[in-house]
């Protein structure tokens, strides 16, 4: 068994350490650890370079393209593995983490259908410190519901071999991407089978660097959120990813899964959409979120 950890680091040298050392601690075998770095200026390098002469891991250096084409392009150009694990650079991996997860996408059943395991995590500070035991949001976990939000950590992903080959046939350049975790949350939910794990198997750490992070809470959060809403700033998203998602693989999609994501791509543009989105089964869930994306869907502003 072959188990390929695919890291993409950016200025990383304050946790990066410690990030690959709790890597090597792995209760696995077969664990290769592939990077990418994004054009550090810091001591990245020098690290990458001393756990390389090592042996532990390969790595190279490539232009600066940010966050989610710097991790797809590490899905694509990936040596060949049974399984493949998206990783942070300032996280801290427990030991069973790949364990766990790979004996569940074992024992979900055959190795051809495309599946992709998440779990829950703990969030702590800057020095490992507690911060709450969880942040994965109560969503249904299925394809309508990923078309609304990503309640994945990517940090948590492992997927199989037959959901690598799904993802390498989106092209973020043609199509575009925002996040990659989010995008490959999608496309695996659409065609094969996610499986989430309440239990956490990480330290999701938080700290003033973090290229994203943990939901926030508090009154800077809802003041953050009135800037993002009246700004402009990453309004449509869901829009957008539904969009390329059907420019892709609309062809391949089921009826309902095609159906679906039409609605989620052009509600801005039909009003009978709109009233078709809003009255989806699909699309429901529990709790007051739910009408608060109705009120958003209503404004054109998913």
């Amino acid at each position: 068994m072959k188990i390929n950890v695919l890291l993409s680091t950016y200025n990383g040298e304050k946790y990066l350490r410690e990030q690959l050392e709790s890597l090597l601690s792995q209760n696995v075998d077969g664990l290769h650890i592939v990077v990418r770095d994004d054009g550090s200026t810091d001591a990245t390098h020098a690290i990458l370079d001393e756990y390389q002469n090592a042996g532990k891991l390969t790595w190279y250096t490539g232009e600066n393209k940010g966050c989610a084409k710097s991790f797809w392009e590490l899905v694509v150009t990936s040596p060949d593995a049974d399984y493949y694990a998206f990783c942070d650079q300032d996280d801290h991996w427990h030991p069973d983490k790949l364990q766990i997860a790979v004996e569940t996408l074992q024992n979900a059943g055959d190795a051809t259908v495309a599946r992709l395991y998440f779990s829950d995590v703990h969030v702590v500070d800057a020095q490992l410190g507690h911060i709450s035991d969880g942040m994965v949001e109560k969503l249904p976990v299925d394809y309508a519901h990923s078309l609304i939000k990503n309640i994945a950590p990517g940090c948590t992903y492992v997927f199989n071999h037959a959901a690598r080959a799904l993802l390498v046939q989106y092209d973020p350049e043609k199509y575009g991407i925002d996040i990659h975790d989010w995008m490959a949350y999608k496309i695996i939910a659409c065609f094969g089978e996610v499986v989430f794990d309440e239990t956490p198997h990480l330290d999701y750490r938080q700290h003033g660097n973090n290229v994203l992070g943990a939901s926030k809470t508090g009154i800077k959060a809802y003041f953050a959120a009135l800037h993002r809403f009246f700004g402009g700033v990453q309004q449509n998203n869901r829009e957008r990813c539904a969009k390329n998602l059907e420019a892709c693989f609309g062809a391949q999609m089921s009826d309902e899964n095609r159906r679906l994501t039409h609605l989620m791509a052009h509600y801005r543009e039909d009003k009978r959409v709109k009233r078709e989105i809003l009255r989806e089964p699909a699309f429901r869930f529990k709790g007051k979120k739910y009408r608060y994306f109705k009120f958003l869907i209503r404004l054109n502003k998913v």
